[in-house]
């Protein structure tokens, strides 16, 4: 029998948030999915998402077993971009023996590290199936793309 336990932080355990970006956080009921590796808190980034030198945030957000990538602009915290969204359970790493936890992070990717480096100049946010696979998402020009992570 699999058994598996999700670990959720709640918002107030990111400090660092705009008080915006907690607000919109707190009024949509989210808790923060962390890895079953996590060692801190985790999966909420900040970094220049939508342009060079934005002051940008992303975060996981659980309720009621679903959690959502969500993606706050600088230019309009109060607006979330809801990026992509799966069951809690969905990705499952083995976290100790015959139980599982969450394998779902993000992480923010600087542009000079990403694949076509030459032709990017702001941040991407890796969405990582933790030791699976992984894929950036790059925001320009008003349109996600989406690139191979590494792997």
């Amino acid at each position: 029998m699999c058994h598996y336990r999700i670990r959720l932080l709640p918002v107030a355990s990111f400090p660092q948030l705009p008080e915006v970006v907690v607000r919109e956080l707190d009024e949509k009921g989210c808790m923060i999915p962390q890895t079953y590796e996590a060692h801190g808190p985790e999966n909420v980034i900040s970094g220049s998402f939508e342009k060079p030198g934005s002051n940008d945030w992303a975060a996981l957000c659980s309720v009621k077993g679903m959690t959502t990538l969500y993606v706050f602009f600088q230019s309009d915290f109060s607006h979330p971009i809801q990026l992509r969204h799966q069951p809690d359970n969905k990705w499952l790493g083995v976290e100790w023996s015959f139980a599982y936890g969450s394998a779902w992070g993000i992480l923010t990717v600087p542009a000079r590290v990403m694949p076509r480096a030459d032709n990017l100049d702001h941040d991407g946010i890796q969405d990582a199936f933790v030791e699976q696979s992984s894929v950036i998402h790059y925001y320009d020009h008003g349109h996600w793309t989406s690139l191979n992570g590494d792997d």
